[in-house]
């Protein structure tokens, strides 16, 4: 339709443009004008051929959000004045104080059981741990023992054989993670004196001891009558145990405690000796006294050990 009356007013202003003739402008206005009238009754066929639109759809929606519209005016207007207005709290100053003061005593609560429960879990699990250590140290101080029973058991059979045992006491060492007393390293390469090889070592030691005696004049025996001259140039000793200070007595005795297992009771009896028969004596005088502090160190290790 603008075209066309573009068209039209092209064809007018050509027409009064003086370059044209009159006729021949006018003839062609008409023409013109002819074409611009059967165009706008075609355009206004086709406008009313078209089909109506269909805007119920669109109705529909519009009378739905005027009932929704509706019902939200009157819910808002059936609140209470007091949430209408956002300046007006919703409940007192006092009673957000209480909420607020019970909802924190209930946080407090709660923290204060979950504390408990943590304080509780972990006193049970430190007597757990407790309990499961003292059970590994029993458990390492027991194989531990057993360990040192067993090296201990060894140095006492090497004790009674005269066999070294310096590997049992080695062993003995790293169980015990002590040291092993000095009457037993001193003896550990050698070994000691077996009791059979004192007792059978003793009747010559005591010979000469006794020989010492009656040459010094330390024997103490009553140096007169027979027997005593006898005894004197025959060396003769007493073998059954005798009372008396004299030396031969002694001697007695000290082999009679020897024979009977008792070397403690031997050497006691020995150190009643005067000096020169102790002399004569003194190499076996001297095992005697390795295998007893051996004996005395191996019997206070099993009596700790047996303690612990």
């Amino acid at each position: 339709m603008a075209g066309l009356i573009g068209y039209g007013l092209a064809w007018v202003q050509i027409s009064a443009s003086p370059t044209f003739p009159a006729d021949t402008v006018a003839a062609e206005n008409d023409v013109a004008a002819d074409d611009v009238q059967t165009q706008l009754d075609q355009i206004r066929a086709d406008i009313d051929a078209m089909p109506a639109a269909d805007t119920s759809n669109l109705e529909t929606a519009i009378a739905d959000l005027q009932s929704g519209l509706t019902d939200l005016q009157t819910q808002f207007s059936e609140l209470p004045t007091a949430v209408t207005d956002p300046a007006t709290p919703i409940i007192g100053e006092d009673a957000q104080a209480e909420a607020v003061q019970v909802l924190s005593q209930q946080i407090a609560n709660q923290t204060a059981e979950l504390q408990a429960q943590r304080d509780e879990l972990q006193a049970e699990l430190d007597t757990i741990r407790d309990e499961a250590e003292s059970i590994r140290n029993d458990a390492i101080e027991g194989a531990r023992t057993e360990t040192a029973k067993a090296a201990l058991a060894r140095v006492q059979g090497a004790i009674e054989s005269g066999a070294p045992m310096t590997t049992a006491l080695n062993d003995l060492q790293n169980a015990l993670d002590a040291s092993i007393p000095d009457a037993l390293t001193a003896v550990a390469q050698d070994g000691v004196p077996t009791m059979e090889s004192l007792r059978e070592a003793y009747p010559e030691a005591a010979r000469l001891a006794l020989d010492a005696a009656r040459t010094s004049g330390e024997d103490g025996d009553d140096a007169g009558g027979l027997g005593a001259f006898l005894r004197t140039q025959m060396n003769v000793r007493s073998t059954a145990p005798r009372e008396g200070n004299s030396a031969d007595a002694i001697l007695s005795r000290a082999e009679d405690a020897l024979r009977n297992g008792r070397l403690n009771d031997a050497l006691a009896e020995l150190e009643t000796l005067s000096e020169a028969p102790r002399a004569a004596m003194s190499d076996w005088i001297a095992l005697a006294d390795q295998r007893a502090a051996a004996v005395e160190a191996v019997n206070q290790l099993d009596t700790n050990l047996t303690a612990n």
